[in-house]
């Protein structure tokens, strides 16, 4: 009787150590199954779609440029004399002060000897026109008693009529007259004045130095009028116009300044696909040749929403996730800019993949992971 009992209590603990094995074995196997559908899964980076005001943000970097600049080149030749106020890189200079000055000695001599040539026709002429032209030779008379052998050479007086005009012009006097002023002329350009008030930024001739025509002698800018010369994609044409304003700033030098889109161009760089855009920037601390970066504020757009450019796919669509399950979801591209790309037609609530994706394909299991930063 008592083995009996024992061998029904050792049966009924065999069949209950039988369910617990085998529930503990249904558990495990679950869990594995669960385990390596989480492994096999692709971890991935997503946003949730929020639509909204979006302002469309157009990074830029450009180099200050004076506006006002002039490269100087000798327009003759001669040696250069000394100033008072030395060319060097750095001098600033008033507008009207004399920049260069060229030895025109021989310019002078040769003025000098074509006037007393003029003087002698002059002479030459006065009698003949007592006779042909009594009416006129008054008025040279007078004339030639002007005329200095050394000296500023005055305007000839007004020619009355067409027959006086012919005479003097037969005579050889009309010839001689504006071929003096050409010389003048080019007396003028043996001095070379500041045409605004500004600084040498290159110097590349000493005094004493022979120079010829064409000779570059330096370069002269106004600092004060600086602007920055920069370019943006033809495609974000629509976005700017003449007058946006922005803040720049550099990575060099401490500081911020305004600038003001002034112009922008007509043609489109064909290699770059950009488009110039000039920007007058204000501020103190400025230099020529100075790098600037900053960003355009340009228009809003409503119920919008802005994604990493890299995320978008060549077709223009979003891969998005529904129940760890990769998606494609078209939309409308409002806006590309460097890093980041405006979009159009997602649903609130939707996830988005951030990530951009090698060998990816609608119906592939991901596993979303903590947002991205934006």
């Amino acid at each position: 009787m008592l083995k009996r009992r024992l061998t029904i209590i050792l049966g009924l603990l065999l069949i209950v150590g039988g369910v617990a094995t085998c529930k503990k074995l249904t558990s495990s196997k679950a869990s594995t199954e669960r385990n390596a559908g989480a492994v096999g899964a692709r971890a991935v980076r997503t946003l949730t779609v929020s639509n909204g005001p979006v302002q469309v943000r157009i990074p830029i970097t450009g180099r200050l440029r004076a506006t006002d600049r002039m490269l100087i080149n000798a327009e003759v030749g001669g040696t250069l004399l000394r100033t008072g106020n030395t060319f060097r890189e750095g001098v600033t200079f008033r507008k009207g002060e004399v920049l260069f000055r060229i030895d025109d000695g021989e310019v002078r001599a040769q003025i000098t000897a074509q006037q007393s040539a003029f003087l002698r026709t002059l002479v030459q002429l006065i009698p003949d026109l007592r006779f042909d032209l009594p009416n006129s030779a008054a008025k040279w008379e007078a004339y030639l008693k002007s005329v200095p052998v050394e000296g500023q050479l005055p305007p000839i007086p007004k020619l009355d009529n067409e027959q006086e005009r012919n005479y003097l012009a037969g005579r050889g006097v009309l010839d001689q007259y504006y071929g003096i002023r050409a010389v003048y002329e080019r007396l003028g350009k043996y001095v070379v004045t500041a045409p605004f008030d500004g600084v040498v930024t290159n110097a590349a001739v000493e005094a004493g130095t022979i120079v010829t025509p064409g000779t570059r002698l330096g370069e002269f800018i106004d600092p004060t009028s600086l602007e920055l010369e920069t370019a943006i994609g033809a495609g974000e044409l629509a976005f700017v116009k003449v007058g946006d304003t922005l803040r720049l700033s550099s990575t060099e030098m401490p500081g911020t300044w305004t600038g003001r889109i002034i112009r922008i161009g007509e043609s489109i760089d064909a290699n770059t696909q950009t488009v110039k855009v000039f920007v007058k920037v204000a501020g103190k601390d400025q230099r020529d040749g100075q790098y600037l970066s900053g960003v355009i504020e340009a228009g809003m757009m409503d119920s919008a929403f802005t994604v990493p450019r890299s995320a978008l796919l060549p077709e223009g669509g979003l891969y998005t996730v529904k129940d760890s399950i990769l998606a494609i979801a078209p939309v409308e591209v409002l806006h590309q800019g460097v890093e980041q790309a405006v979009v159009r037609g997602l649903a609130n609530g939707q996830m988005v993949v951030t990530d951009r994706m090698s060998g990816a394909y609608e119906g592939l299991r991901v596993a979303p992971v903590a947002p991205a930063n934006r």
